[in-house]
């Protein structure tokens, strides 16, 4: 199960990501070989919250 997080306008000027759940600093990790696949040329990208070990994928800020 993963969790749906939203970047509010503060965050987006930090470039830190907040868990949804608890509120704690998300970490970037490597996408699985089957979702770059079938994901490929997408603007994905996954993270997890150590605190609570939940996953998530955010499309990525365009630059």
């Amino acid at each position: 199960m993963t969790a749906e997080i939203r970047i509010t306008p503060s965050e987006q000027k930090n470039n830190t990501l907040t868990c949804r759940s608890c509120k704690s600093e998300l970490s970037r990790i490597p996408r699985s070989g089957f979702v770059k696949f079938f994901l490929f040329g997408m603007p994905v990208k996954k993270y997890i919250c150590y605190k609570c070990s939940r996953k998530t994928y955010r499309w990525a800020s365009p630059k």
